[in-house]
């Protein structure tokens, strides 16, 4: 299967390959030129790199942020060469904000063997760490050809995805098989990459690197700032709902009318977890003839003029946990597994979420385990409890307690554990 796969996508992409590069300079700065595996020449001129880290999109960059941390930690003076690569926009401009001036940062390429390989000679990694389970086989083969050490951090399958993966064994067991290493955040997780084909020696259970790497993020002076700027009193009610995925913004907009009879100046946050949502929460707040005020504009200087604010940009949803009596995480009351609810916990939030938690079930046990967070069954489910945590300052300060605990003690090192396993690949003498 992996042959066909190669041969296949070498086809189309001699078929495809005019309209992209044309699509690629109409765009022009834009990161379709990285995704068919163009680099800055100066990227070229530093040399072989050391690492190079893959992460996906938002979520995985957070690891690929606590990975380099604790790189930098375990070699003091030692300055490792990484390579930073990010799929999605979202995931690119996180990653150019928060580790542009530490890494070198592209958009990952399209898993064409002409274009892999072609960026594979160029960018000579001896090293190349996937983040969280993403397997493409071109790029995967390209670096074991050249000599590169393939290495798997943050290791996961999803309850939702196992059995998709078990119908494709036959393609993945062997790239599961050429990784030096497979740092797996569980043993639930490690059972399953045992059971689709990953050689049981080469793994081990580190826990989740993402939530190491929240312990160090909360910054007090940056949300005293915040507080200040958005006009928003210590006594204030502060509801964030974050990460909304479509069909949940209904839902968060009738808890806040709800609240809002008790507490009139509350103010609430709406966080899409895409920024192409915007438009489908705009019109649900002007059906029900609600004020708000798009952070966009208050990012340009403007005084916030209504209680209601819509996160229209990426980037401040962390520190608004940090101004919140209450945080929902969304992607949870609808079945998009659900998004990662120790961000509200790092701050010490009190946090709510729904039932389709699949891609953090750690998180979610131990939230619960802890008494730091609680499942909701839907809005007037979360509205219920939103008010008790409003209403009861000392449940409050219980419950975050809980959930800051609950973060500590999953992360318990992860990032430096994945980190120790990768500088080992790297320093092992070749085969």
């Amino acid at each position: 299967m992996l042959k066909a796969y190669e041969k296949l996508s070498g086809a189309v992409y001699v078929l495809a390959r005019p309209f992209l590069e044309a699509w690629s300079r109409w765009e022009g700065e834009g990161m379709w030129a990285g995704r068919l595996g163009h680099v800055p020449p100066e990227l070229v001129a530093l040399g072989p790199q050391d690492i190079w880290l893959q992460a996906v999109s938002v979520g995985e960059v957070s690891v690929a942020e606590a990975m380099v941390r604790a790189l930098d930690c375990l070699l003091p003076g030692r300055h490792l060469r990484i390579l930073l690569s990010s799929t999605t926009p979202a995931g690119f401009a996180r990653a150019m904000s928060s580790l542009g001036e530490r890494c070198s940062v592209i958009p990952y390429p399209l898993d064409f063997p002409q274009v892999v390989q072609h960026l594979v000679q160029q960018l000579k990694p001896r090293v190349y760490a996937s983040l969280e389970t993403e397997l493409w086989p071109n790029l995967l083969q390209a670096m074991r050809l050249s000599g590169s050490k393939t290495v798997l951090l943050n290791g996961r399958i999803s309850v939702k995805s196992f059995p998709r993966y078990m119908r494709l064994k036959s393609m993945v067991a062997p790239l599961l098989s050429g990784f030096s290493r497979i740092c797996a955040i569980s043993e639930v997780h490690a059972e399953r990459l045992k059971a689709l084909g990953a050689p049981e020696e080469r793994i081990s259970v580190t826990g989740n690197a993402k939530f190491e790497g929240l312990l160090t993020r909360p910054n007090s002076s940056r949300v005293d700032a915040l507080r200040e700027r958005l006009n928003i009193p210590v006594s204030s009610k502060v509801f964030v709902a974050g990460s909304l995925r479509s069909g949940e913004e209904s839902q968060v907009i009738r808890v806040y009318l709800d609240l809002q009879k008790q507490w009139p100046k509350m103010v609430f946050f709406a966080v899409p977890r895409h920024p192409g949502l915007v438009p489908e929460l705009e019109k649900r707040l002007r059906s029900e003839k609600i004020s708000y005020v798009l952070w966009s504009k208050l990012d340009l200087g403007e005084t916030r003029s209504a209680d209601v604010v819509v996160v229209d940009v990426i980037g401040p949803l962390f520190d608004l946990y940090g101004l919140a009596t209450a945080a929902f995480v969304g992607g949870s009351l609808v079945p998009r597994g659900g998004q990662n609810i120790m961000e509200p916990a790092a701050w010490g939030c009190p946090v709510f979420f729904g039932p389709h938690m699949d891609n953090f079930e750690e998180a979610k046990a131990f939230m619960e385990r802890y008494e730091g967070g609680i499942t909701v069954n839907d809005g007037a489910d979360l509205s219920r409890h939103v008010r008790d945590i409003f209403q009861d300052e000392t449940m409050r300060g219980k419950m975050g307690r809980a959930a800051l605990r609950a973060l500590k003690e999953l992360s318990r090192g992860a990032a430096t554990r994945q980190a120790q396993a990768l500088l080992e690949v790297l320093e092992a003498p070749d085969n």
